[in-house]
């Protein structure tokens, strides 16, 4: 069957970029269609879903936290901008983590294996570079950085 082609081929470009190993085809969980699994070598660490994770350090306001924080807000502002692209994407469900702290702030999109081994296979254009660009943009930001993680809900 294509499909069936279609996710082998998939999960074999997956698993040589991302060191990420297809099992057992496909699952059906009670929430879920038919899913495509993949499993992290023989660590018992399986996911059908992954996230792309866009993050950065944005500085603490006058107060010395991030309740007044400009870098931040502008930070927010962006991701308001880009919310409705993102969530345009198939199957995409986004999550915004912010740390007051460490000075934190993170957007990870998530999306089953399938779709986001298609968004992956362009480079994640052209939202990603734009973001960055933008993201890198905004005075008070420093080390912009990407990152691919598997994103399980247990």
């Amino acid at each position: 069957t294509t499909m069936k082609i279609q996710a082998t081929l998939l999960l074999s470009t997956l698993a040589i970029t991302t060191a990420f190993a297809p099992i057992g085809g496909s699952i059906t969980t009670p929430n879920s269609s038919t899913q495509l699994r993949a499993e992290i070598g023989e660590t018992g660490i399986a996911f059908e879903n992954v996230a792309r994770e866009w993050r950065c350090k944005y500085t603490a306001g006058p107060s010395g936290g991030p309740g007044d924080s400009d870098s931040l807000k502008e930070c927010q502002a962006l991701l308001s901008e880009y919310l409705p692209k993102l969530k345009e994407l198939p199957g995409a469900k986004v999550t915004r983590q912010v740390c007051g702290g460490c000075l934190d702030f993170k957007v990870s999109i998530v999306q089953p294996l399938e779709e986001h081994g298609a968004w992956a296979e362009v480079n994640y254009e052209p939202l990603e570079s734009e973001f960055l660009d933008k993201l890198k943009g905004i005075e008070g930001v420093s080390q912009v950085e990407t990152q691919e993680i598997t994103f399980e809900a247990l």
